[in-house]
């Protein structure tokens, strides 16, 4: 498909034109290192009260700018230009660079449609790069129209623009595998608080398997024993009944390691029918399998969480972290009002002020959705804050935030010995503003109460490492036209205003926000909620911080008539489909 053009001018003398583009050079104000063909493709005069399509002869370009975008009557001129400065690192060129010349001010944004050459594959996307202070940017609102082949971008002034391809960057190397193991593997002994304090080991010791799979244990179908999978397949449903119903079935998987993200401990020896101590690892809460349909009565088939792992950054959303502490002797002894705390996090949610011992504790019931674990290179090239106060974010060179935030993490949510905000740290901690004094104080009375450090800072930036190396799923499948309508509504400054504070390539922000969920979240986030990133977001559902919509609907139905004017159903449902396609 090729867009009506201005004329007749064939694309073989386009070519031409093309290559002889050293003859001339670039009017624009960021043309260094380029040069323009021998005359442009387009050069009309633009009515402001009007707008217009403009299309480049050979069909490659269309600009389109919108009546009343331009503070006056303008000139426009479009030159096809053979530059001589490429797109570089995670940028390649996907098709033609042009010139596009504006002699006045845009108050609007105008449109650039570009054919490429190819379409781009996961994890790359076709996105419109800006050639600015000598080097190719991205720009910021794009959107790729597969069924034709053309990027669509929407800018705010003339410049220097070609097609490109972006790949979201990736770590690798040794220092990937050793955090993938420690995010797998690694208590730092915390079982000498899940074990020690909360008696975790105790309650699994009587849970049966449906019970564990019923509060979001996922289990890993490669680890479980043979004979336990013989069953779960075979024919006999009393058998496969009396197996979901057995602790004695629980004791083997964890035995066998097969429990995503809790280990375990049998014994000194590993013989004791019994479990004596068990940790939890990152796993348990930010891993999962792909569940499988097993038939547990006839012709009834019911999927539960026993499958391959999936280590695609997908949080475990079946994990009821609140409800398994509840049922264990720390929360029973603790008495009823402990035990319904807990129970109200829900599925997916956790506060990490809640457990004992923690400094954070704000003795408030504020659990916070665990969040996806994708993309972080380029979010934080981005400015993204890490946590949903956004608390954490590169401070210094190296920008170890991530490591920091794990510190944090391993040290006061998962309870092992070590020194987070002291000058014992592994590293040191990265943070976007400073925390109340208060709690200044109670990382370093932790430390005194505690002394020394189990997490290593090598570990720290292992599992920095790890995370660094997952990219955001591939979209799932979405309606073209509806998305292409809802990106245009999602850059529309006036009315839907979504960019306004997703203003990024993968649509972060430094704006924080109270008010965007209908209950004001509470303690520390009551300053408000980070501008979460979006790629991926059709995997991650419910949404916001607290999980208060289930679906991007949902979304669209809280913040439209609240944070912006009404949305129409169309409109929200637009948005949707193109919140699918990121």
């Amino acid at each position: 498909m090729k867009f009506q053009t201005l004329g007749s001018l064939p694309r073989t003398l386009t070519l031409i034109a093309f290559s002889a583009s050293a003859l001339y050079g670039c009017s624009n104000s960021n043309d260094n290192n380029l040069s323009d063909t021998v005359a442009p493709l387009i050069d009309v005069q633009v009515s402001s009260a009007e707008g217009g399509t403009f299309v480049v002869p050979d069909g490659r370009l269309r600009v389109t700018i919108p009546a009343g975008a331009l503070s006056e009557d303008a000139s426009l001129a479009v030159t096809a230009i053979n530059p001589t400065t490429l797109p570089s690192g995670n940028l390649a060129s996907a098709g033609d660079a042009f010139n596009i010349d504006l002699s006045a001010s845009l108050n609007a944004a105008m449109q650039i449609d570009m054919l490429i050459d190819l379409p781009p594959t996961h994890p790359t996307l076709a996105e419109l790069s800006v050639f600015e202070n000598d080097v190719w940017n991205s720009t910021n609102a794009n959107f790729f129209r597969k069924s034709d082949n053309t990027l669509i971008g929407l800018v705010n002034s003339g410049g220097v623009y070609q097609a490109a391809y972006r790949t979201l960057q990736t770590e690798s190397g040794d220092a990937v595998t050793r955090g993938e193991d420690i995010f797998l593997n690694e208590t730092f002994d915390n079982e000498n608080f899940f074990g020690g304090v909360v008696g975790l080991h105790e309650l699994l010791n009587d849970l049966t398997p449906a019970q564990a799979v019923s509060v979001g244990a996922h289990i890993d179908v490669t680890k479980v024993p043979q004979e336990i999978v013989d069953v779960l397949l075979s024919d006999d449903f009393t058998a496969k009944q009396v197996a979901l119903d057995s602790p004695e079935i629980t004791r083997a998987l964890l035995r066998a390691d097969a429990v995503v993200g809790v280990k375990a401990t049998f014994g000194e020896d590993g013989l004791s029918e019994l479990a004596t101590s068990a940790g939890i690892t990152c796993a348990v809460c930010h891993a999962r399998v792909d569940s499988t349909d097993f038939e547990l009565s006839e012709g009834v088939l019911t999927p539960l969480f026993i499958g391959p792992l999936n280590l695609d950054g997908v949080p475990n959303r079946q994990i009821d972290v609140g409800t398994i502490l509840s049922l264990t002797p720390f929360a029973v002894n603790a008495g009823q009002e402990t035990v319904d705390f807990l129970q109200a996090f829900g599925p997916g949610r956790f506060d990490a002020r809640a457990l004992p011992d923690n400094p954070l504790e704000d003795g408030l019931l504020n659990p916070t959705s665990i969040p996806p674990l994708w993309n972080f290179i380029d979010l934080e090239e981005q400015g993204y804050g890490l946590n949903w106060d956004g608390q954490f974010a590169s401070t210094e060179d190296p920008n170890n935030a991530l490591a920091s935030r794990a510190e944090l993490v391993y040290d006061l949510v998962m309870h092992a010995n070590g020194a987070f905000g002291t000058e014992s740290s592994g590293v040191p901690a990265q943070l976007s503003f400073l925390p109340a004094q208060a709690l200044l104080d109670a990382f370093v009375a932790a430390e005194d109460q505690t002394p020394g450090n189990d997490i290593d800072q090598q570990s720290l930036l292992d599992i920095q490492a790890w995370q660094r190396s997952i990219t955001s799923p591939a979209p799932v499948e979405f309606d073209e036209a509806l998305a292409e309508a809802g990106f245009k509504l999602f850059n529309d400054a006036t009315h839907a205003q979504c960019a306004n504070c997703h203003i990024t390539p993968d649509f972060t922000g430094p704006e924080r926000s109270a008010d965007i969920v209908l209950q004001p979240p509470l303690g520390v986030l009551a300053d408000g909620v980070k501008t979460p990133g979006l790629r991926g977001v059709s995997h991650i559902a419910p949404y916001f911080h607290d999980d208060s919509a289930e679906t991007l609907l949902d979304v669209m139905d809280t913040y439209s008539g609240r944070i912006v004017e009404q949305l129409s159903e169309a409109e929200k449902q637009a948005l949707v489909e193109y919140l699918k396609s990121l």
